[in-house]
């Protein structure tokens, strides 16, 4: 059976278990007490020029960019949001012609289950895993999740079953035990995005589309119950310069690579968050890769306060 036939099937069985308040899409202004995340870093860049970055970036500054999952703590359950490096990258990364090997070097690799494991943290509490979106490095330990759910939008299953490496690797997400589950997006509107999901229908925790990079890419709000929001914007850019100076990745680089789905509609999506963050002064901006922002993040086993 294939992987999007496993997942058409999974969903109409996940689905029954899950609870109609789980699905709400109501946004509350106040999130309540009790919402906290962390920054699971699985690994790091080689290394890259930050010129190869984003657009505009030194020449002479080397970035290490973070490969991480964000995990959520909320009463209701706990939330993973892609899952970084996993488990088995040695043997996903094979299909890697010797290019793509060097280019996406990585290292200080610790996954996110053996650092789940190595802290005692109880997985039964993990409600389901949020993908991002379907690139190599950021569903790398999806298998390593096989007991939970995993929320992912169909059309970025799809462009993920058709793509080729190094952007996508089946072997990631071939196994049959995946719990595969829809997640869609209920159409009303937040912060500006047309679409978004309320997951606990208390406002803490809201996603949105920010189709561009990918097709059907995520990003997650974490909104503290202290005002604070955090934009988790996946690979929408990898930098914060990017968000700061309404810059996406070098034309040269989408050129070479094709890392954008469309470079163009994600170039307006960066400029789209840009603005929101200059209009709200309590949204603090995650980009998925930029190691300088992750080190001002609370990292696992600490949460935030």
């Amino acid at each position: 059976m294939s992987a999007l036939r496993r997942f058409i099937h999974t969903v109409s069985c996940v689905s029954l278990a899950l609870s109609g308040v789980w699905f709400s899409a109501s946004v509350s202004a106040q999130p309540p007490s009790g919402i906290s995340f962390s920054a699971i870093k699985t690994a790091q860049s080689a290394g890259s020029l930050e010129a190869m970055v984003v657009d505009g970036g030194s020449l002479f500054s080397v970035r290490n960019l973070s490969h991480s999952a964000i995990l959520v703590s909320h009463p209701k359950g706990d939330i993973l949001y892609d899952t970084g490096i996993g488990r088995d990258v040695e043997a996903q990364m094979e299909v890697f012609n010797i290019m793509d090997q060097q280019l996406f070097a990585i290292n200080e690799h610790k996954p996110a289950r053996d650092q789940l494991d190595a802290s005692g943290y109880d997985i039964g509490k993990l409600k389901a895993i949020v993908v991002g979106h379907m690139h190599w490095d950021h569903v790398s330990g999806l298998e390593d999740f096989l007991e939970v759910p995993v929320w992912v939008q169909e059309k970025s299953l799809v462009e993920a079953n058709a793509g080729q490496p190094p952007g996508f690797v089946k072997s990631q997400y071939d196994d049959p035990g995946i719990k595969w589950v829809d997640l869609k997006l209920n159409q009303a509107p937040y912060m500006g995005f047309a679409e978004s999901f309320d997951v606990f229908g208390d406002g803490s925790l809201v996603l949105v589309d920010l189709t561009g990079h990918s097709v059907g890419q995520v990003g997650m709000f974490v909104n503290l119950d202290d005002g604070r929001r955090y934009f988790f914007i996946g690979d929408t850019t990898w930098l914060i310069e990017g968000v700061q100076s309404q810059k996406s990745r070098p034309r040269f680089v989408q050129w070479m690579t094709g890392v954008d789905n469309d470079y163009e509609k994600n170039l307006a999506v960066v400029k789209q968050v840009h603005a929101l963050s200059k209009s709200k002064e309590n949204i603090i901006v995650v980009p998925a890769h930029d190691e300088r922002v992750l080190q001002s993040l609370p990292r696992y086993p600490q949460f935030s306060q």
